[in-house]
């Protein structure tokens, strides 16, 4: 699993970091301003960097301007840029280094999307093509290549749209909701050919049945592979 450094001035923003990180199974070291989160880097080799655009001393732009200016273990290693100000977009960010933005506040569901989406485990898993069956998605659909060129551009939609889908089900704990919308989500991956997502699918409905309490773990894994999925839909 992953290694993730999360920087940010807000001990209930790194109080809730951390706890959704583990429910991932990914590890988080957590760092309450900028020159800890520089120390940090230098010291130590991470999968991911998650960085305040407002912290003391040096803010998060300047955090990772100071990262990429020298030869050290995380001059690569992709970098979110966490704010809470809804005028700074992802464009501003990746102009300025970051893989992408996180605005605060983010659920528990999204949180998790963009973390899978941006390590580079998830990267590697996706390449490996485990991920899609081509000839699952053609039996599934009767052969035709362009039905299922087109069902996967619906499906990858559909990805892109379902990590606040199922933020409004935890935030509500609708479980009849949710069961609605595995489903479908379903349906979806089996048409597509995503052998690994209706797996995760599964998972999560077992957990479901066999839980009273509402599954974030298992909820968290199905993000993952959701993640994965996407990406390897390109």
């Amino acid at each position: 699993m992953g290694k993730i450094l999360v920087a940010d001035d807000n001990p209930l923003s790194l109080d809730f970091f951390c706890e959704a990180i583990a429910l991932t199974g990914h590890e988080s070291i957590a760092v309450a301003d900028g020159s800890a989160a520089l120390a940090a880097a230098r010291e130590q080799h991470f999968d991911l960097l998650v960085l305040d655009a407002r912290m003391p001393g040096l803010n998060g732009v300047e955090v990772l301007a100071e990262i990429r200016a020298n030869n050290g273990v995380n001059q690569l290693t992709p970098t979110l840029l966490s704010t809470a100000d809804g005028a700074l977009d992802r464009n501003l960010a990746r102009s300025q280094g970051f893989v992408d933005i996180l605005h605060k506040p983010i659920g528990l569901a999204a949180l998790h999307a963009l973390l899978a989406r941006h390590l580079p485990a998830a990267a590697d898993r996706a390449r490996t093509g485990d991920v899609l069956d081509d000839a699952l998605a053609a039996d599934n659909t009767g052969g035709d290549a362009s039905i299922v060129a087109a069902l996967r551009g619906l499906f990858a939609s559909e990805l892109d749209a379902l990590p606040d889908e199922l933020d409004r089900f935890s935030a509500t704990v609708d479980r009849e909701g949710l069961y609605d919308r595995l489903h479908r989500l379903d349906a979806s991956a089996g048409f597509c050919g995503a052998p690994a997502l209706s797996k995760s699918i599964a998972a999560l409905r077992e957990r479901l049945d066999a839980e009273a309490s509402w599954p974030h773990a298992a909820l968290a894994e199905l993000l993952s592979t959701c993640m994965d999925t996407r990406r390897a839909l390109g």
